[in-house]
């Protein structure tokens, strides 16, 4: 995805829902695997700005070195990625938001499924004055999914 597509996509409809933000982030995660500068552009969009380093990119907050050391895998598992399917991921995939949420006004604690994890996930995000939603916990996001059956050889 090209960044002024994804920006777009940010601006008009993604930042404005707790939901979308997370899809931003996570997709953000996996354009930042091929490519760190429009990756960390991206990213950014999704974070607070304490978050973000003087230039601009993410800072350790974001645990993107988490989301390096399984090829995205973590991140893919949110966007259709399994085991078993080699952690193939659709960025239309819907995330998986769970009954237990915490929804507010200007505050929300998410829980979203994964393909990959046993457990949901959390994340914390809150809405600026501006009326976009920024992630304001994503470690639980980086924890390691399955591992692939590599017994098929």
């Amino acid at each position: 995805m090209e960044y002024q597509q994804f920006k777009q996509q940010w601006e008009q409809k993604w930042g404005k829902s707790e939901l979308g933000a997370i899809k931003a982030f996570l997709i953000g995660v996996i354009e930042y695997l091929e490519d760190e500068d429009k990756g960390n552009k991206m990213i950014a969009l999704t974070l607070p700005k304490n978050y973000l380093l003087n230039d601009g990119t993410p800072g350790r907050n974001a645990f993107l070195e988490y989301f390096k050391k399984d090829k995205g895998n973590c991140a893919k598992s949110y966007l259709g990625g399994t085991p078993d399917n080699n952690y193939h991921y659709q960025y239309d995939f819907p995330l998986d938001m769970e009954t237990n949420s915490e929804q507010g006004e200007w505050e929300s604690k998410i829980f979203i499924r994964s393909g990959g994890k046993d457990n949901p996930s959390p994340v914390h995000l809150k809405k600026n004055q501006d009326g976009y939603w920024k992630l304001f916990n994503v470690s639980s996001l980086a924890t390691g999914v399955k591992k692939i059956d590599r017994r098929d050889f």
